[in-house]
C-alpha cells in the first residue's frame, strides 16, 4: 500500500494499493476539515490519472466529523468523483463506526447521495476484510 494522504498524528490516512487497484481510507477519533477533505481529494487526484474504481474506507473508529466537510462531500466532491469515473463502475465499501450519532450520520449521508442519483455502488460492510472480499479484491 503506498500512502497518498497523511496528516501529522497519523489517524487520518488514505493509501493506494496499486496492485489490487483500490484505495483505502482510515481514520479515527476526530476528523478535521482538512484531513477529511485532504484523503478524499488524494483519491479524486489518483483516479483522474489511475482509474481505479474501488473504495474501502475504514471509519470504524471515527467519533466525528465536520457538518462542513460532509455538506461538501455531498455537494462537491461526489459529482466530481462521479465525474471522473466510470459510470456504474464505482464500488465503495464503508465499514462504519462505532459512534451511534456518527454512524447515523453516515447512513444519512448515503441514503441522501443516492438519492441525488450517484449510483457510487456504496454498500456497508463490518470488517475491511469482509469488504475485501465483497468487492473482489
Amino acid at each position: 500500500m503506498e500512502a497518498i494522504y497523511k496528516n501529522e498524528k497519523t489517524n487520518s490516512v488514505t493509501s493506494a494499493d496499486r496492485d489490487k487497484k483500490y484505495y483505502l481510507m482510515y481514520a479515527e477519533n476526530t476528523v478535521s476539515d482538512e484531513d477529511f477533505k485532504g484523503g478524499f481529494n488524494a483519491i479524486l487526484e489518483d483516479v483522474k490519472i489511475n482509474k481505479f474504481t474501488k473504495i474501502i474506507m475504514d471509519l470504524k473508529k471515527v467519533s466525528s466529523t465536520p457538518f462542513m466537510a460532509r455538506t461538501w462531500l455531498v455537494s462537491t466532491y461526489l459529482p466530481e468523483l462521479y465525474k471522473n469515473s466510470e459510470k456504474g463502475a464505482l464500488k465503495i465499501g464503508i465499514i462504519n463506526t462505532d459512534s451511534w450519532i456518527e454512524g447515523a450520520t453516515i447512513s444519512l449521508l448515503v441514503t441522501t447521495i443516492q438519492g441525488l442519483g450517484f449510483d457510487l455502488g456504496i454498500k456497508f460492510y463490518k470488517t475491511v476484510e469482509e469488504a475485501k472480499q465483497g468487492m473482489n479484491l
